[in-house]
Formats: C-alpha cells, sequence, structure tokens
C-alpha cells in the first residue's frame, strides 16, 4: 500500500520549560476519558543540562530524580492545563520509602484494597518501575497503581509486579490492558534475563494481582530482544501482538498473533519493508550529509482505529529524526509504506509516542522531544504533541 495522506497537521507544547526534562510518556500512557478529555503520564525532572547525568537515562540519570505526573486536556489535545497536573510518584523519596510502598501487599497479604473495575470508562491503571530492590546495585521494582476517577487520585497500596521465575526483571509500558470478554484482563510485558523477551500477564481480579501466562516472543539468536510491546484484540477474537526487536534477528517493527487468547502464538514477522523509505529521499532532499548514529524504528504504538484501520506510530532516531507511522487495512495481513509525520528532531533523544482517537478520523499523539533552545546536550527535552487526520 502507498503512505496514507495526512491533513490538518498541527504541533503544539504540552510541556516545555528550559529547566526540566520531561520525558517517556510511553512508560507511563495515554487515557481518553471522552468528551475531549484526555490525560497523558509521564516523567518530569529538574535538569540544568550541563553533564552527561543530566540527561541520561534510567538509573543514576534523570529518572532518579523525576516525578510521575499526569497532564490534563479538556479539548482533545488542543491545550494543557498545568494547574490540573497530579503526582501520581515520587522517585526522589528516600529508596527504603520506595521500597516500603511497592512490597506493602508482600509484607501484608491480607491488607485492604479497594474494589475498582478496570472496565469502567472512568478507570485507570499505571505501570511504574523504580530502581528500589535489594543489593548493591539495586534492581527494578514493577508496580501497579489504578484510578477510579479519571487519574484525579491513586489508590495507596500498589499491586507488585514479579518477574517469572528465574528471570531478573519485568517492567510494563503504557500501552492500554486487552480486556477479554469475560472481564478479565491480559498485558504485554518485558522481562529481562538470562533470556529476555516479551510475557504475556493476565489478571481475573481488576488488577489486584497480575500473572504470567505465556511466552509472545523472544530473539532466537541470543543477540537481540523484542520489547515495547503492545497488544491488541481485533473483533475476530484475535490477539496481536506489536513489538520492536533490537539487534539480533532484526531491528525492526513486528507483529505476532495468537488465537487461543493468549497461551500460543505465531512467529514475529516484520511490519515495515526496506527500500520504500521517504526518510532516506527526505534526507537527500535537505542535503544532510553527515552520518549519525541512531535507529530507523523506536517504541512502536499500535491502535485500532474507528474505520476499523490499524495504526501503528513510532519513533525515528536516524537523520532525520522524527515520528512516523504505518496503517494497515486489513488487520495487519498487509502494511502502507512509511509516513512522516514530523522530521524535525535535533537530537537522538525523542520518541516514546502514545496516542489516542479524539474523535473518528482525528488522533492526538504525545512525545518527547527536543528543543534546540541553546540548553547543553542538544537542547531542552520536552512533552510535545501533534494533532492530524488520516486520508
Amino acid at each position: 500500500m502507498p503512505a496514507p495522506r495526512l491533513a490538518k497537521v498541527e504541533h503544539l507544547h504540552v510541556d516545555y520549560a528550559r529547566d526540566r526534562y520531561a520525558g517517556h510518556p510511553r512508560q507511563g500512557g495515554i487515557f481518553n476519558f471522552g468528551q475531549g478529555e484526555i490525560a497523558v503520564i509521564y516523567n518530569r525532572a529538574p535538569c540544568v543540562y550541563r553533564n552527561y547525568s543530566d540527561v541520561k537515562h534510567d538509573l543514576g540519570g534523570y529518572h532518579s530524580r523525576a516525578q510521575i505526573i499526569l497532564a490534563r486536556s479538556f479539548d482533545g489535545g488542543g491545550t494543557w492545563d498545568r494547574a490540573d497536573d497530579v503526582v501520581i510518584f515520587d522517585e526522589r523519596a528516600p529508596i527504603e520509602e520506595r521500597r516500603a510502598f511497592v512490597r506493602q501487599v508482600q509484607a501484608d497479604p491480607a491488607i485492604a484494597r479497594e474494589p475498582i473495575d478496570l472496565a469502567a470508562a472512568d478507570s485507570a491503571i499505571f505501570f511504574g518501575r523504580t530502581y528500589a530492590g535489594e543489593g548493591r546495585a539495586p534492581s527494578m521494582l514493577c508496580y501497579a497503581l489504578r484510578s477510579a476517577d479519571r487519574g484525579h487520585s491513586w489508590e495507596s497500596v500498589p499491586t507488585p509486579v514479579e518477574p517469572p521465575r528465574e528471570h531478573g526483571m519485568v517492567h510494563k509500558d503504557g500501552h492500554p490492558l486487552v480486556q477479554m470478554p469475560d472481564g478479565t484482563q491480559l498485558a504485554a510485558m518485558t522481562v529481562g534475563l538470562p533470556t529476555g523477551g516479551v510475557v504475556l500477564y493476565g489478571s481475573d481480579d481488576n488488577g489486584l494481582s497480575w500473572e504470567p501466562l505465556a511466552r509472545v516472543c523472544q530473539d532466537h539468536t541470543g543477540d537481540g530482544r523484542p520489547t515495547y510491546a503492545g497488544l491488541l484484540l481485533l473483533p475476530s477474537g484475535r490477539l496481536q501482538c506489536y513489538t520492536l526487536n533490537i539487534d539480533g534477528l532484526r531491528d525492526a517493527i513486528q507483529m505476532n498473533y495468537s488465537d487461543d487468547g493468549g497461551y500460543s502464538w505465531s512467529q514475529p514477522r516484520p511490519i515495515v519493508c526496506w527500500g520504500r523509505s521517504p526518510w532516506a529521499a527526505r534526507r537527500r532532499e535537505t542535503g544532510t550529509l553527515q552520518a549519525a548514529a541512531g535507529k530507523h524504528y523506536r517504541s512502536p504504538w499500535p491502535m485500532k482505529l474507528a474505520d476499523g484501520r490499524t495504526l501503528v506510530l513510532f519513533a525515528r532516531r536516524k537523520i532525520p529524526r522524527g515520528i512516523g507511522l504505518v496503517v494497515s487495512e486489513d488487520d495487519g495481513a498487509t502494511w502502507s509504506d512509511e509516513q512522516i509525520l514530523r522530521d524535525d528532531g535535533p537530537t537522538t533523544d525523542l520518541g516514546y509516542p502514545v496516542a489516542t482517537e479524539v474523535e473518528p478520523g482525528r488522533i492526538f499523539t504525545a512525545y518527547y522531544f527536543t528543543m534546540d533552545d541553546g540548553n547543553g546536550f542538544g537542547g531542552t527535552r520536552y512533552i510535545a504533541g501533534s494533532s492530524f487526520r488520516l486520508g
């Protein structure tokens, strides 16, 4: 298929300030509560942009001094009211305090929990990660927090999410849960060593517990790993899992499927194609001659549209850097060529898009980007947004 046409493309700022780093919304998620009200969860930390540790990710970097923020818009992403921000979690709290918070259920299995219906229109769930495990180098602890009131308040007792046996860690990005017909939920999560890969987790108690059910995919070469997992449930009952395979077998966006509720999965296949790239033509057009490190694909976000099409947004960290997309009109059997949403990223530090269809045919996506505004290391990292229609 040819690349889809885009119309009414608008770019905006969701959260920008020169004295902070706002990033990685795919680790938090996006929620569409209807009537134009949407919420995005992301990391926000003070930042002076002078040393590498100021912009470094994960342990020892900006994540270690970040708060988890929920920002809200009431007009489909057009404007964002900073006064309505909610702090969900504070990574700056002492490690003992964070560890005790995550492990409340393990310390007291009889602790009272709130009844929250995850299928309700006003509910939300956030899967967090914090480096608060025991050991000389603290390991990552994964947990889930639920909200019954559109993210205005969050439960005080989280659900710890444990890795499968013999795996060092597990984490889940903010792609929506799959709600099954019987009221249970499914989530695809990334697991760590020794083999890595993506594992399907299930909950039959509205998120009070999460258990591993089946392995979705891994890189059989042993040199790479799939991650950034996102699940879709088709009207036929087929489950699809979209991932990025990093190194090893391939470095590309891929998809596989299950027809038995997630217990067995097909082999992943790429949904992108080499040799038909609009990015290469754009690079020649702009006269960008220098070689540069960076990945063609990062952090895919799959979503089903009201008209039945499947849209996958992704980041590109190789010049020209930006946000792109592909579309399928036949439930993933075939895919369009890539389309460029924007290609003006000044550094590789960008991506992690989240997206929702705010009205039929109009999509809003939020992601983090770099503003070349004089700050060090390429400029300020901020949450950007784009609104567009698919032709």
